[in-house]
């Protein structure tokens, strides 16, 4: 007996500590999300359309959709958006005509009219066709659809964060992954990825909008190279944790980068490079995973009180830290926007009182940084 009490508490303790440096990722079971790797160019006069569809499936699923626009050789022109890494993800996922995108990497077996629908491009390759990622006649029967729909828990889940350096221009990325079950295969393979924004310019096939297209999701660069860093093990309960630092250039094929425009993606994959089984997607910019919250709760610039709070809220931070580009933002834990407004005094009140019961997410955001905070609504 004594020595099961003392495996027991040696147990507990292992516990407590590894939640109290867990930041970043959560441990509850989460569903899979959709990661899709969209290959496209700006001479291709279909891909405008392919955009189209893969942005309506992100925002009919805010917060479970991870989209990199990759452009190859193919239908490359100007702007110069081409990267080294794509040619060899086009040839992987086997596409046989632009646009085409593979959806986590797995096969999408179908037919047109016959569930489920838009089979890959050609039969049998990881490329799906772009009427496979979102259509306003098949809503629910698409492939990202139904890996978030139908493809249940994802067996890792994935936190992370980034913290940039204006001096030395280097993003410091953190990713914890922790294992809510046990992988099908012992070595997984953790890949890292840099995307850029809101770059003005050229797109064959946009209309009127042919030279002021604004070009999102530009696959940049794979932090962990082509194919990812292996990461083992693989079994429930493992908790792992990895840094990374990256120069961000001052230009990508002399387009000039902005911090303010770039993302990090984090997505894992089976060892045969195949089989995504989720992803994120964060600011460059000092950004963060939702339960990344939980470390930045006793920061004293930002207050909310009552917590919980059953109509109203109170947001109270210091006059020192606010500025004209202070906005509060609330969230859901889905990362659904709910609330946004310039905080321009140090008291404000905010009406809750037709939001559901349970826990969201509360941003201050200004110039400077950044603070997180949670609340519960009973």
């Amino acid at each position: 007996m004594k020595t099961k009490t003392i495996l027991l508490m040696l147990f507990y303790v292992f516990i407590i500590e590894f939640c109290n440096a867990q930041t970043l990722v959560s441990t509850s079971p989460q569903g899979r999300n959709a990661v899709l790797e969209e290959l496209t160019g700006v001479d291709c006069p279909n891909c405008p359309d392919g955009h189209k569809r893969a942005d309506s499936l992100f925002l009919h699923y805010p917060g479970r959709v991870v989209i990199m626009n990759m452009h190859g050789t193919e239908y490359s022109g100007a702007p110069n958006f081409l990267s080294p890494w794509v040619d060899p993800i086009d040839d992987f996922i086997g596409v046989a005509g632009y646009p085409a995108g593979s959806m986590n990497r797995i096969v999408w077996s179908g037919e047109y009219n016959t569930p489920p629908y838009f089979p890959q491009n050609p039969p049998g390759n990881l490329a799906i066709r772009r009427n496979g990622w979102w259509d306003d006649a098949y809503i629910g029967q698409t492939a990202g659809e139904w890996i978030i729909l139908n493809g249940g828990n994802s067996f890792v889940n994935i936190g992370a964060s980034s913290v940039y350096d204006s001096f030395t221009q280097v993003i410091t990325i953190t990713v914890e992954l922790y294992y809510t079950s046990s992988s099908p295969v012992d070595t997984n393979k953790i890949n890292v990825a840099i995307l850029q924004n809101n770059v003005v310019g050229y797109q064959y096939g946009a209309g009127l909008e042919t030279n002021n297209y604004n070009h999102k999701n530009i696959f940049r660069d794979f932090i962990t190279g082509q194919w990812g860093e292996v990461i083992t093990p693989t079994t429930i309960g493992t908790f792992i944790t990895k840094t990374y630092e990256y120069t961000l250039p001052a230009t990508y094929n002399d387009i000039a980068s902005d911090i303010n425009n770039m993302d990090i993606v984090v997505f894992v994959t089976q060892a045969d490079n195949k089989s995504t089984e989720t992803g994120i997607k964060i600011k460059a910019l000092d950004g963060t995973t939702v339960s990344n919250s939980e470390f930045l709760l006793n920061d004293k610039n930002l207050s909310i009180y009552p917590n919980p709070a059953n109509n109203e809220i109170n947001i109270e931070s210091p006059q020192a830290k606010i500025n004209s580009n202070s906005i509060l933002s609330i969230y859901n834990v889905q990362d659904q926007l709910l609330f946004q407004q310039t905080l321009k005094q140090e008291r404000t009140m905010i009406d809750i009182s037709d939001f559901a019961k349970g826990v969201y997410i509360l941003r201050l955001s200004n110039n400077e940084n950044t603070v997180v905070k949670r609340f519960v609504k009973e």
